[in-house]
């Protein structure tokens, strides 16, 4: 039964992470990248875009890597802590700017992959 939370954990983060790489580029990155701001805070604000698509990558393995070896596990539950971190800062984020969720909706999916590694390890 763990194994299926880990996966939906897993198909959670990585459509996330498509989400991120897809939509967001193009709704977010490529508007900055043309703005006039200066060179180094445009181009530092899309690093840390792509600095976010690597961590949802690390996040989706880390959930999926023990289900084909149990020693991997610590890293499952690392990426549960970590879901719940970054589904807490977006959410706190979208309070505190006052987004829609519609338009800061990551919260929703961090939190569910939480939610899927909290019962991978059986506390709910």
């Amino acid at each position: 039964m763990r194994d299926i939370f880990l996966i939906l954990a897993a198909a959670i983060s990585a459509y996330g992470l498509f989400t991120h790489m897809v939509r967001g580029r193009r709704l977010i990155v490529a508007p900055l990248l043309k703005a006039e701001l200066h060179h180094v805070p445009k181009h530092t604000l899309a690093f840390a875009w792509e600095w976010g698509s690597v961590t949802m990558l690390v996040l989706t393995v880390s959930f999926l890597a023990p289900v084909f070896r149990e020693d991997f596990l610590p890293l499952a539950m690392l990426a549960t802590v970590y879901a719940y971190a970054l589904g807490a800062l977006s959410f706190l984020t979208m309070r505190r700017e006052k987004f829609r969720i519609s338009q800061m909706p990551q919260w929703i999916a961090f939190w569910a992959a939480t939610a899927s590694g909290l019962m991978a390890w059986g506390v709910f």
